[in-house]
């Protein structure tokens, strides 16, 4: 599954850490940008050690966060450094586990499902509808800090500094010359297909 990961050049050791060691790295919740993340309700039914184990996995939980679209200009002017950074296009293994983001409402458990760590990633599924632009894609982590990646594009982005860009692009080339490297160009400027243009 190809998705992308919004990068600022201003610590650039994360992004050759991707680049280089072919991995994201995975965050608990409690490090995402939504205060209201995790919250959910429940059915009067679910025993109280069912919830307690939950929220024991819900502060223990890793996952990355991609988007579906690399070229929406709001991902790019709040995660792209106003697009002064890079747009780094991935592969995800098909066998790790993939969630798309359900925006709109909280998470509702029901004493149905059993899993509680199942429980847990459903939570972690949903967020508020003011979020629903980023069109995010969560990968959470099996163990450890890091889900591996096959690197395949490289997006600069419209204002990327000319020096790191060109580091970059050489860095790239001498460690795996397999990535695309893409200019920014004022026809990418879309929004779900919808074309945006300059005056």
């Amino acid at each position: 599954m190809q998705l992308y990961k919004f990068r600022s050049l201003d610590n650039f050791q994360f992004v050759l850490d991707i680049i280089v060691n072919k991995r994201l790295y995975a965050a608990t919740f409690d490090a995402m940008n939504d205060p209201m993340e995790g919250f959910y309700t429940a059915d009067d039914d679910i025993p109280d050690e069912l919830i307690k184990s939950l929220q024991e996995h819900r502060k223990t939980l890793k996952f990355c966060s991609l988007s579906k679209y690399s070229n929406n200009p709001l991902m790019w002017a709040h995660y792209g450094s106003g697009s002064r950074g890079i747009v780094i296009g991935v592969e995800v293994k098909e066998e790790e586990d993939i969630r798309e983001v359900i925006y709109g409402s909280h998470s509702h458990l029901m004493a149905s499902n059993p899993s509680t760590l199942e429980r847990a990633k459903n939570v972690l599924s949903f967020k508020a509808g003011f979020w629903q632009y980023e069109d995010e894609v969560r990968v959470f982590a099996d163990k450890g800090n890091y889900i591996s990646v096959k690197v395949t594009e490289i997006i600069f982005g419209e204002r990327v500094d000319r020096t790191q860009k060109a580091l970059l692009k050489k860095i790239v080339k001498a460690t795996n010359p397999s990535i695309k490297l893409t200019e920014w160009n004022d026809e990418m400027l879309y929004v779900h297909s919808e074309p945006v243009f300059k005056v």
